[in-house]
């Protein structure tokens, strides 16, 4: 059997140590592969876990974004309402002159007619009134006291005539005299009677003239008219008109003129 040689060549020895060396390369090639595989595998499953995180991760996010939009919809209407209560606020300034003299003007026609009302009032009021002392109180006082005066302008009216009459006669001085001192003395009575009239605010009537007042005057005897144009003049003021304030309390009493057609005509012949 032949005896196996001795392996003492370098070359083989440096083949050897190269095969080695390669294969020490590939088994550590094979390791970093596998580790890099498996660093892969786990930067893969770390980053699919991140992937499936991703959206908890992007909710607070997406909350903060839903608040700001929000927020930022209701500073919008805010803004708006803002912008309308300006420009109503602004037309109100204008428009508040207008408004103001509109009010003015409503409240001063208010209070005119409550001034008005309260007029009328009073002076439906003061009508009672005047009527209830009319009526109760004074009537029948101003009553007595015109007919006394009345009476005295008559007799003053006769006791003139007579002195006027007397005057025509001889030797009737000293009675003339004494008829004037009475005709003198009915007048100062008869102004006494007038100022006692005036103090419960009486007063007489200016003298009626021209035609007829119906309302101020009574006609207690006619003459006749000789032309249309004098129908209803006054003749002559037989008694004196009275007003207690503006209230006529005796009419004047006066003769009138009438008209009547033919009333002066010559009457036919009989023959």
């Amino acid at each position: 059997m032949p005896e196996i040689a001795e392996l003492s060549d370098p070359d083989f020895t440096a083949q050897m140590q190269g095969l080695v060396h390669q294969a020490e390369q590939a088994i550590g090639s094979r390791e970093a592969a596998a580790k890099q595989a498996e660093t892969q595998k786990e930067a893969e499953e770390k980053a699919l876990k991140s992937y499936q995180s991703l959206p908890q991760m992007l909710k607070p996010l997406q909350v903060g974004l839903e608040a700001v939009g929000r927020a930022t919809l209701e500073n919008k209407q805010l803004l708006q309402k803002m912008e309308e209560t300006a420009a109503t606020a602004s037309k109100a300034q204008q428009d508040l002159p207008t408004l103001v003299t509109e009010l003015r003007g409503i409240i001063e026609q208010k209070n005119a007619v409550s001034r008005e009302m309260f007029d009328a009032l009073h002076a439906e009021l003061k009508g009672y009134k005047d009527d209830f002392f009319l009526e109760t109180v004074h009537r029948p006082l101003i009553r007595d006291l015109i007919t006394l005066y009345d009476d005295l302008s008559e007799i003053r009216r006769q006791a003139r005539e007579a002195v006027e009459a007397i005057a025509l006669l001889e030797n009737a001085s000293a009675v003339g005299q004494r008829l004037r001192d009475f005709e003198t003395h009915l007048a100062h009575h008869l102004d006494f009677v007038l100022e006692v009239l005036a103090r419960l605010e009486v007063s007489q009537m200016p003298i009626g003239e021209g035609v007829l007042d119906k309302r101020a005057q009574r006609a207690m005897a006619v003459e006749q008219a000789e032309t249309q144009e004098e129908d209803l003049q006054i003749v002559r003021t037989l008694k004196r008109g009275f007003l207690w304030k503006d209230r006529i309390v005796r009419a004047e009493e006066v003769v009138i003129k009438k008209w009547k057609e033919g009333f002066l005509a010559a009457p036919p012949s009989t023959q």
